[in-house]
Order: structure tokens, then sequence, then C-alpha cells
């Protein structure tokens, strides 16, 4: 309970600035009767999705023979129809701005219904083999309907998995065609650098143009994840060219610090130091690769860490402050 603002209320109230009804709720609010759940009510619907997603996987992996593909195919897709049909129900028009959801449980029961489509389109290819050896055209499908249901309906949770099944769309069909198997290979890593400059350019855009300016976070921090992830595997490769990726990681790792300091935005402000720091940490490795010694640049490396983490977190303290 907070007794000053328990009295500010009662004598608020008595003056006539707050009405009954106003004053009755502040009053439990600052004695601590009334406390939100909305984190919790999340939490269990986010766990009630998982849960029921995984148990369709169960269920299908133990009695696929007794129950058979077309059924199965049929009870899947019927159930994320039924998501469908309750989440347009509820929806609210379309709108270029935030939107915000009708009830707590909207994003994922449109979440729930997205996964068990996906889930089918993926059971039916591998039963039937509609698309054959190009397979990996199902994930591009998937990405376009997650990608046009988050802006109907205005989820930016559907929007990274929109964009997280785009890049591992272009990451699995790169890896049939180039025989590559991690971001250290080049393909992927070119393939990264271009999607997450991509990303990028669509978060500009987004608040350019004022269409979905609040998706704008999603996508940078997905394209800064992909560019900055795969410029770190440049630097830190063992072939010749190493310093040349190191370089342009420190452009652009600096340049990304100084739009997040400029935007205020302290997650790309953080990813971009990071992204940084492993490069540097490479540059203190390097002169001492000859001689064997590894106490001095891990030593150094600690040290720097230490830094790093001391960056961040004032600038966290600033940019909030600024906000405030």
């Amino acid at each position: 309970m907070n007794p000053d603002v328990a009295g500010a209320i009662a004598r608020l109230k008595a003056a006539g600035v707050l009405a009954d009804g106003p004053a009755a709720f502040f009053d439990r609010v600052a004695r601590r009767q009334l406390v939100s759940v909305r984190f919790e009510i999340r939490a269990l619907l986010y766990a009630g999705v998982l849960l029921l997603t995984s148990g369709v996987g169960v269920l299908v992996a133990e009695h696929q023979q007794q129950i058979g593909p077309l059924a199965i195919s049929a009870g899947i897709g019927l159930a994320s129809l039924a998501c469908f049909a309750w989440v347009i129900r509820k929806a609210t028009p379309f709108s270029w701005g935030a939107v915000d959801s009708p009830n707590v449980a909207f994003d994922y029961v449109l979440l729930l219904g997205l996964l068990l489509l996906a889930a089918d389109l993926a059971y039916v290819e591998v039963q039937f083999t509609v698309l054959g050896p190009r397979w990996t055209y199902h994930l591009l499908l998937v990405a376009v309907v997650y990608l046009a249901a988050a802006y109907r309906w205005d989820s930016r949770t559907v929007l990274g998995l929109a964009l997280s099944t785009l890049a591992a769309w272009r990451g699995i069909s790169i890896s049939l065609v180039h025989g590559a198997s991690s971001i250290d290979d080049p393909p992927l890593r070119v393939n990264a650098i271009v999607l997450g400059a991509l990303y990028v350019g669509a978060a500009a855009l987004s608040v350019r143009l004022g269409r979905k300016a609040h998706f704008e976070e999603v996508y940078a921090n997905a394209g800064l994840l992909l560019l900055l992830g795969a410029l770190v595997s440049g630097a830190l490769d063992d072939w010749v060219a190493w310093p040349a990726w190191l370089l342009v990681l420190l452009i652009v790792a600096g340049l990304v610090v100084w739009l997040s300091l400029r935007l205020g935005r302290p997650l790309y402000f953080a990813e971009g130091v990071v992204a940084g720091y492993l490069g540097l940490v490479r540059l203190i490795f390097e002169p001492f690769q000859s001689s064997g010694a590894s106490s001095i640049p891990l030593l150094l490396s600690a040290l720097l860490g230490v830094g790093v983490l001391a960056v961040i977190a004032t600038a966290y303290r600033r940019m909030r402050e600024r906000e405030g």
C-alpha cells in the first residue's frame, strides 16, 4: 500500500476533483487491491498454443496408421479453419496504423490457426509429395501466409514468425543447391547479409510511408541479427579475408550504434555493440596465435566485455531518461 497516494486520492475526492467511481478505482490500485494479471494470462495462452500444437504432433505420430493420412490432414485443416473463423468474426477493421486486439486471446488463437495450417501443409507434403523436389516452396508459401496474416490482423508475433520462416526458406534452398551447412559457408553468409539488409530497409519504409510503422522493431531486429551475425561469422573465419570482414563489421556496427542513439533504440544499440565486441575479440586473439598464449587475450577480452556491459547499461538508462 502507498499511504501518500491513498491520502491524496481521499483529498481529491473530498474536494470534488475526483468522482466516486474513479476515486474508488484509484484507491484500490494504491492499496494494491487491484493488480494486473495480463502478463500471466498471455504466458498461459502462449504455453497453451505450444502444448496444443505439440499434442497434435504426438497424436499424428502415434496414431497415423489407425486414423489415416486423409483424416489427419482434414482434421488439422478443420481445426485451423475454426481458429480463422473465430479470428475473422472477432477482428476489427483493417488499418495501416496500430490496432488493439479485441481481446487478450485474439493473437494466440490466430497463432494457433497459423501453426496448425503450416503443420497441415507440411503433413500433406510429406504424405503426398505435392511439390516433389520443389518442396522448399512450401516454406515460402507459409511465410507469405504468415506475412499477410500479420498485416491483416496487426500481429507483431506473427510478423516475426513470417520473417524467420522466410529466412529458413532461403537458407534451406541455398543449402540444397550449394551444399552449404552453416552461416560460415559463403553462399549462406551472403544470403543472410542481403536478407538482413532487406529487412532493415523494410523497417525504414514502414516508418517513412506510415504503413504499420510499429512493425519497425520487428523488421529491424530480425534484419540486424542476420546482417550482423553474417558479418561476425566473416570476421571470425579462418580464411585470409577476415580483416576485410572485420572492417566492414566495425563500420556497420558503428553505424547501427549511432543510429540507435539518435532513434532511442536500446536493443539496436546492444546488438551493434555486441557485434563490434565479437569482432574486436578476434583482433585481440590474432597477435597471440603463433605464441599459443591464451591467458592474456582471455583477460583482455573479459575486461573489454565488462566495459561493453557497462556501456550498454549506461546507454539504456540514458535513453530511458530522455524518453521520460
